[in-house]
């Protein structure tokens, strides 16, 4: 994790160092190993390091090739070995390279088609001096963010926003679409869309080709589905379990020890032990482990101990925990915003953020997690292709499974997202925006009948994904990792990890694994209808059993619950009358607060819906306070003392 920002002044006016400056200094807490810059004439461009791979030990940017292009790269290159091979030919590069030298490299083989070969988890800048082109690039999840907008003659580009607001002459707006999106919970048609009018994001996948005359953007890459038949279900198993564990591979690079966040699930313990199995090999070196979990109350819903001493007996190490002794969001809630650059506020924002500061002070610069598992490992879409094979004695015993298996879940969730897919894969096109506006749920009443209408407006719009892919299991999984509320969480999930010095990696969400999983019949991944009953098959002797088996995910909405009725008079106290929200327009101050006591009322029930709604109100309060509220200084981020704060400066 990395901070990259540039200036580009298309008419040819200088670039003044101390603007650079500015907008790098505002992506200080993405770096802390080494502050650099390059400026030359009419483009500037910057970078705040964070050395995290092995190769990365003596690293600097920007790096200048001889050729004249320059390079600023934030990300982790996932198939070094396939580039080292396509230039073996050049004597400079050797496995030690650093990622960007691969690239360089790669850039004056390939020209602009040098980023259809890059895997990993990246975004990068490009300045080519001899073709005065400029190339923006991220990789083919959105894993890392990046953001760019053009204010006149001048082109301006960040991995966060707030580097861009820091040019004189960009303006902060919200952008009330976007924002109407986040309230309805929609997905908005335009996947590059920020909070920010006029500002956007470089949507996944995608290349922006920035030239005086003009700005182009078009995608690079896309999934394609190969299909993968296997005689066995245990073949099946040993394949996905190949997928895996090379995904795991990748995101172990570290110069630094790797935390993994387990619960004691399924998908974290997963990867964890295989991890753990991996690392006792001995074939490869890989940085020490340290398993870090939260410590829930005993007997709790959310209690998961159990579990995690299994993991511990089977493998004789010991998993760190950390005690959930304050709830809630509250805990500097402000400075999470500035960050996030969203009005998205985590429920449990205190127990994250004690999370993080947790994994800082272990030395690690990595957490792995499971996130995302859910979506990627248990899609229903499988069940249209069986219906569609006149399957239908496999449906029903899929959907009986469904209901044995997750126990904590009400067996008709199961069937009714079953009719729905049926519904939505057969009615004719024009007709799914009809019943996407007969589905939708209105926003709560506190918000301004202008800004509700103009969130419900939004719903028919969402885009249909995935037309390309030949079945439906397919397509479902492509519609969970391109769909612009995923991109979204990425950023989020990203710039919260940045705040705290860290990176934060998915093993789930690897290119070719989910490749791997688009191809296999969906039936194989769902095997006997037991959900990720493949994940299950694979790791049967590397999980302890009674994870293998189990039958229940833990439940944490009575802590959601509780650490907002905690914080519930902090929280009146910021949506009164006076409140920004109420100001912009985006509240009815009438209807706020006998609904705030309503809602409080249903803090008791065993559902969290109520906080939901509550940190989403909160989360806009505070967003607008922060970027835009005239006497509300944004807040900083200040590095623990052994990290560097005064690193030197490259010009060429």
């Amino acid at each position: 994790m990395s901070g990259i920002t540039g200036i580009w002044n298309l008419e040819g006016t200088p670039v003044p160092a101390t603007l650079l400056a500015s907008m790098s200094a505002r992506l200080a807490h993405r770096g802390g190993d080494h502050d650099g810059w390059w400026l030359h004439g009419s483009v500037g461009l910057a970078c705040q390091l964070l050395r995290v791979t092995p190769e990365s030990a003596t690293e600097t940017q920007p790096v200048l090739h001889q050729s004249g292009t320059v390079l600023i790269f934030d990300g982790r290159l996932d198939n070094r070995e396939e580039i080292l091979a396509q230039l073996r030919d050049e004597p400079d590069l050797t496995a030690r390279s650093t990622d960007p030298d691969l690239i360089l490299a790669l850039y004056q083989r390939r020209g602009k088609q040098f980023v259809e070969y890059l895997a990993g988890d990246f975004a990068l800048a490009l300045y080519d001096q001899r073709r005065r082109t400029l190339l923006l690039a991220r990789d083919v999840l959105g894993i890392r963010p990046l953001y760019h907008t053009r204010v006149g003659n001048c082109f301006l580009f960040a991995s966060e926003i707030k580097a861009l607001l820091a040019h004189p002459q960009v303006t902060a707006r919200p952008n009330d679409d976007m924002l109407a999106c986040y309230v309805a919970g929609s997905r908005p048609k335009d996947v590059s869309m920020t909070c920010f009018q006029g500002i956007v994001s470089l949507p996944p996948a995608h290349v922006a080709i920035v030239a005086p005359e003009r700005i182009e953007t078009r995608q690079y890459w896309d999934f394609t589905v190969t299909a993968q038949r296997f005689d066995s279900i245990q073949e099946y198993a040993e394949a996905f379990r190949h997928h895996l564990t090379n995904a795991i591979r990748r995101r172990l690079r570290s110069r630094h020890p790797v935390v993994v966040s387990i619960s004691g699930g399924l998908d974290s313990s997963s990867i964890l032990c295989l991890a753990e199995t991996l690392r006792r090999t001995g074939s490869e070196s890989l940085p020490p482990l340290i398993g870090l979990s939260y410590l829930s109350p005993e007997g709790s819903a959310s209690d998961e101990k159990e579990f995690l001493v299994e993991i511990e007996r089977m493998y004789n190490l010991s998993i760190q925990r950390i005690p959930l002794e304050s709830t809630g969001l509250m805990n500097v809630c402000r400075e999470a915003l500035w960050h996030i650059e969203a009005p998205f506020l985590d429920q449990q924002w205190n127990t994250v953020h004690t999370f993080f500061q947790t994994t800082q002070r272990q030395g690690a610069r990595v957490v792995l997690t499971g996130h995302w598992a859910d979506q990627v490992l248990f899609p229903q879409g499988y069940l249209v292709d069986l219906f569609r094979r006149l399957a239908w004695r496999d449906i029903h015993q899929h959907l009986t499974e469904f209901g044995r298996w997750m126990t904590d879940a009400d067996p008709r969730f199961f069937r009714q997202r079953f009719w729905l897919d049926l519904i939505k894969h057969h009615v004719p096109a024009p007709l799914l925006p009809m019943l996407r506006r007969l589905r939708a749920s209105p926003p709560p009443a506190w918000y301004a009948d202008s800004f509700r209408r103009r969130a419900l407006r939004h719903v028919p719009l969402q885009p249909v994904l995935g037309t390309h892919l030949p079945t439906v299991h397919a397509r479902s999984l492509y519609e969970e990792v391109r769909s612009s509320f995923q991109t979204r969480c990425m950023e989020w999930d990203n710039k919260v990890a940045a705040m705290h010095g860290c990176d934060l990696a998915f093993p789930f969400l690897d290119r070719d694994l989910i490749m791997f999983l688009m191809g296999i019949p969906g039936e194989i991944q769902t095997w006997k209808g037991v959900p990720k009953g493949l994940l299950r098959e694979a790791m049967r002797g590397i999980l302890p059993d009674a994870i293998t088996e189990r039958k229940w995910k833990a439940n944490f909405s009575h802590l959601v619950n509780d650490g907002i009725r905690q914080d519930f008079p902090q929280l009146v106290n910021y949506l009164g009358p006076e409140s920004a929200a109420v100001k912009w327009g985006y509240l009815n101050s009438t209807t706020t607060e006998s609904l705030l006591q309503d809602y409080r009322q249903q803090l008791h029930n065993q559902t969290s819906e109520a906080a939901w709604a509550l940190s989403d109100l909160l989360g806009l309060e505070l967003w607008l306070r922060v970027f835009f509220g005239q006497n509300d200084a944004p807040p900083t981020h200040r590095y623990p003392a052994d990290r560097c704060t005064q690193p030197c400066r490259d010009t060429d």
